[in-house]
C-alpha cells in the first residue's frame, strides 16, 4: 500500500515497515487521506499539543514523538511520490514556519 494510491493515513502508516510499535500506535491517530500535506498537519497538531502540556506531563513526551514521527513519514511520502532534496527542502521550510 505504498505506491503513491490514495488511503486513509492510519492504513498507509500500518502498512509501513518497520511496523510502529503497538505501545506508541495510539499516539499516531491521525484521520484524511494520506498526503504530505495531511501529515504536515498532524505533525503540527501534535506539536500544539506538546505545547499546551507541561513539561512534566508525559504525555507532552508522547505528543512531541508523535510529531517527529508524522515529519519523517511526510518525508518519507515525498520520497514515495517521486520527490527528492527540493520537496524535503519545502517540508523542511514548513517546518520551520511553525510557531
Amino acid at each position: 500500500m505504498t505506491d503513491g494510491a490514495a488511503h486513509t493515513i492510519r492504513a498507509w502508516i500500518d502498512a509501513q515497515r518497520p511496523p510502529v510499535p503497538p505501545v506508541f500506535r495510539p499516539h499516531l491517530e491521525a484521520a484524511g487521506e494520506v498526503s504530505v500535506a495531511a501529515l504536515l498537519d498532524a505533525a503540527a497538531s501534535a506539536m500544539r499539543s506538546c505545547a499546551e502540556r507541561s513539561p512534566r506531563d508525559r504525555a507532552a513526551a508522547f505528543s512531541l514523538l508523535a510529531a517527529d514521527a508524522h515529519v519523517t513519514y511526510a518525508c518519507l511520502r515525498v520520497l514515495q511520490e517521486g520527490g527528492g532534496a527540493r520537496e524535503l527542502r519545502r517540508v523542511v521550510c514548513q517546518i520551520g514556519e511553525w510557531r
